[in-house]
This record gives C-alpha cells, sequence and structure tokens, in this order.
C-alpha cells in the first residue's frame, strides 16, 4: 500500500511539472542574457522566476554568459536574446554598432515615468540625450577611513578638503626601523581609485561633458603634484614598495585597510561586507571623497556608473521584452540589489529598510543622493585612452616625467581617439 501511494505522488509530482510547462508553453517566451555566474546568477534567476510566478502572459528564460563576444554576435542575428544586461560602457559600444533599441521610445509609448530613477543613472544609461536601457544598479566610490589611527594624530573628524587630507596622511603614515611604509596615510590604493576619485576630488577630469578629452586640465594637474608630492616625502620606491604588497594582498585577510595599515581608502559599498566576512577588527568610518578649500562643492565627486536592462534591436518579442524590462528595473531591482550587494539606482530603494541595513549602504546612499557621478565619456576608443592614461601615470609615479610633461604627451597621444 505505502509503495502505491509513494507512486501515486510521484505520478502526482510528474503531473504537475508538466501541467506548469504546458502552461508556460501558452505565454510568450522571450530570453534574458545576463553577464552574472555563481551566486549572482541564481539571484537573477530568482527574480526572472518571480517574474514568471507574477503573471501568465509572458515566460522568460534565463541564459548566464559573460563571453561579450559571444553576445555581440548573437545580437547581430536571427538568435538575438529579447532582453540583456550590459553595463553602461558597453551599452554605449552597443549603441555605437546599431544593436539596441531605445528604451526611451518604449517608455514615453507606455507613459512609463523616468524620473523613478535617479538623474546620474538616468544620464549614465542614455547616449545623446536618449535613454537606451532602464537602469538597474548603481556603482559608486567613496571614502573609509580608520577611525583609531586618526584619533590617535589628534583629528576627531574626517577630512572635508583634499588639504585637510593631505596634513592627516603625513601625521599619519609611519616608517619602520629600515625606512619602509608601515602604515600609508595617503589614499594611493586601489590604483584606480587613486587615479579616478582623487582626481574628481580637485575638479580635475580626463573629458568634459561633450566627451572632448582634457589630460592637462588644471584639477588634474593639481591632484597629481600633491600625489607626487607625497611620494616625494617617504620616497617613491618605498611608496611603491607598499603600493605594491597592498595589490597583491586586496580583498584577502591580508587586505592592508582590513589590518590596519591604510588611513584612507578610496573603494566601493562592497568593502564592509568583505571585511565582515574576513574578520576585520578596524574601526573605520566611511565619508564623501574630499573636495579643495577653493572648490568645497566638490566633495562627494566620484564616478559612477550602473548596469542596465535593454532591448537587443534584433529581438522578436517587444512588447513582451519591454514589460519584463520594466518589471525588472523596478520590482526587479530590490531582488538583484539585495541579492548582489549592488547599490539601487531606483529612488524608491533608497528608504528601503532592508537595503539600508546592509552594511555601509546608509553612508553610500546619501553620497548617491548628491547627484555628483561623473560619468564617463561616450566614445569609441575609451579603452585606448585608458590605457594610455595609465602609461602616462605610471611615468609621473616613477619620476620619469613631470605631471605637466605627462599630460603634454597624453594630450598629444590621444589626439585622434574618438
Amino acid at each position: 500500500m505505502k509503495k502505491l501511494v509513494s507512486l501515486l505522488l510521484a505520478l502526482t509530482f510528474v503531473l504537475s511539472l508538466t501541467t506548469g510547462a504546458l502552461a508556460a508553453d501558452t505565454r510568450e517566451h522571450i530570453t534574458f542574457w545576463y553577464a552574472h555566474t555563481g551566486d549572482e546568477a541564481k539571484v537573477f534567476e530568482d527574480a526572472i522566476a518571480t517574474y514568471n510566478a507574477s503573471q501568465d502572459k509572458v515566460f522568460v528564460e534565463g541564459v548566464s554568459t559573460t563571453d561579450t563576444q559571444k553576445l555581440i554576435v548573437a545580437m547581430s542575428g536571427d538568435s538575438a536574446p529579447d532582453v540583456i544586461s550590459a553595463s553602461n560602457q558597453q551599452m554605449i559600444q552597443y549603441v555605437a554598432n546599431g544593436l539596441l533599441d531605445v528604451a526611451q521610445d518604449y517608455a514615453e509609448k507606455d507613459g512609463f515615468a523616468l524620473d523613478i530613477f535617479s538623474e546620474k543613472s538616468v544620464e549614465a544609461s542614455s547616449v545623446d540625450g536618449r535613454l537606451v536601457g532602464l537602469p538597474i544598479e548603481a556603482y559608486s566610490i567613496q571614502m573609509f577611513y580608520n577611525k583609531d589611527l586618526l584619533e590617535a594624530a589628534g583629528y576627531t573628524e574626517p577630512p572635508k578638503t583634499v588639504e585637510e587630507m593631505y596634513k592627516m596622511a603625513v601625521a599619519v603614515t609611519k616608517l619602520d626601523a629600515e625606512g619602509k611604509i608601515d602604515v600609508l596615510g595617503y589614499p594611493l590604493f586601489p590604483y584606480a581609485s587613486a587615479r579616478q576619485e582623487l582626481i574628481y576630488a580637485f575638479g580635475g577630469r580626463w573629458w568634459d561633458e561633450n566627451s572632448n578629452l582634457t589630460p592637462q586640465n588644471e584639477g588634474v594637474l593639481a591632484s597629481l603634484n600633491m600625489n607626487v608630492k607625497y611620494r616625494q616625502l617617504y620616497g617613491m620606491e618605498a611608496v611603491d614598495a607598499f603600493v605594491s604588497t597592498a595589490n597583491t594582498n586586496r580583498y584577502t585577510e591580508q587586505d592592508m585597510f582590513f589590518a590596519g595599515k591604510q588611513l584612507f581608502r578610496l573603494d566601493g559599498s562592497w568593502l564592509p561586507t568583505m571585511m565582515q566576512n574576513y574578520g576585520s577588527t578596524v574601526n573605520y568610518g566611511i565619508t564623501f571623497v574630499p573636495g579643495t578649500e577653493a572648490n568645497p562643492d566638490l566633495r562627494g565627486s566620484s564616478r559612477y556608473e550602473t548596469t542596465c536592462i535593454c532591448m537587443p534591436s534584433m529581438g522578436q518579442h517587444k512588447d513582451a521584452s519591454w514589460d519584463f524590462t520594466k518589471w525588472m528595473a523596478t520590482e526587479g531591482a530590490r531582488i538583484e540589489n539585495l541579492g548582489t550587494g549592488n547599490l539601487p539606482a531606483l529612488k524608491a530603494l533608497y528608504e528601503d529598510e532592508e537595503i539600508l541595513a546592509k552594511p555601509g549602504f546608509a553612508e553610500f546612499i546619501e553620497a548617491l543622493k548628491l547627484e555628483k557621478g561623473v560619468q564617463y565619456p561616450v566614445m569609441n576608443d575609451f579603452n585606448e585612452y585608458v590605457s594610455l592614461i595609465n602609461t602616462a601615470l605610471d611615468e609621473v609615479y616613477a619620476g620619469v616625467k613631470t605631471p605637466e610633461q605627462a599630460m603634454a604627451d597624453l594630450a598629444d597621444q590621444c589626439s585622434g581617439l574618438n
């Protein structure tokens, strides 16, 4: 009798699955390609499952792929996915090649209000003033600081200007008996943040609002000269040795900030969770990237990026794709933000208690509210320009060229980029 009951239960389960599959088959099928794997892929699949269960007209199949070339090939032909996720920089390249529809056209037809998203997320998801994809998450950088190191040097508050930051950095920097740096005061690491946020803090820009390249901008030169001043104070070799070790141990148990060896750290919203996971006991705070004495309004400036939900031009199911795109950027955004630990682009989530409870998110969301994010330029040769910038900065940091010489040479080298 038990065997018969078990058999009947098994048959009932199979029939329920079959019935569910048949029900799904009656809906309009679309595919959604997202560039995530592992635990993050599971977050996207959870969001897809929630959407599929929320209505009976559209059925979404998720596909995880990190192969950009495979995606480009697919979007160029009859097998194009209906919806994709893409960084705003990828989106710019896809638009340049005619691979994406313009989401704003669908939003205007549908009466879908775009002011539910932050200004910077809309700006980052647009090309030529037209929104291409709906933003789903934000990426920004702010300043972390070691409270105990700062207090030991006689300071009770973090710096509001880069001039204050420099004084604090010198006061806290410590050398060991061999003259090697034991505690780094100036935020020279991670590389990307030191090469971006420290430039933006001075009002420097590698490009202007029209995507014209501006390596000889006064703010760029002011930032680099302060950077060099600190390096020369302690010896370029000593600074480079510390930064090289820091880079090797980045985001590990031996991370210099996690170990209390770094006063200031320009980094992202994921850092507090990493510190928790690695058992760091550093007493830290989070504050806005400083401005300057001349321009205190620059405080809080930082790079701003986003991930967008976009519709490939060659997709076949436009209405269904738009319905899912809208859902993913609104109801689905909360699932994605909480699951992947990314900051929201949807302003309503700025007040979400569960999102605010994530370590560091309250401080980062306050920075997002300032709307001072620096956008990447709309240009085809962006990666080449970044490579040239990094080479020029290496020459400055090594003392091979002065900031003025290096930036003048960089201006010549990038003159043909577009």
